[in-house]
């Protein structure tokens, strides 16, 4: 896939500030810098919550939460009889919530 085929699919936090903005009640007036700060500092918080080790949970959205990757032995790409040692690793795990997965399996 190509530069131009993963924009296609791809939200950036500009294009998310804009439909947020859009979606809001006409009464609710928040320029377009206001919505990316509240976006900000949502990711913010969510990482922050990450780092300490704490799952977060979105309601009808869903779980992210940390998991410890095993260490494990790998091979070198550029040598593949050659064995190398991949340390334990934390990773952020997302499971999406039911409503999220419903959606996603709905016919288009």
């Amino acid at each position: 896939m190509n530069t131009a085929e993963k924009e296609k699919f791809t939200v950036t936090k500009r294009e998310l500030a804009t439909q947020v903005r859009l979606a809001l009640r006409p009464e609710v007036k928040l320029q377009q810098a206001q919505v990316s700060d509240v976006i900000t500092h949502t990711l913010d918080a969510i990482r922050n919550a990450l780092v300490k080790g704490k799952t977060v949970e979105l309601r009808n959205f869903g779980v992210f939460k940390i998991e410890t990757r095993k260490e494990r032995i790998g091979r070198n790409p550029k040598d593949p009889g050659v064995d190398i040692r991949i340390p334990a690793r934390k990773v952020v795990k997302f499971r999406a919530g039911k409503e999220m997965k419903s959606q996603l399996d709905a016919p288009k």
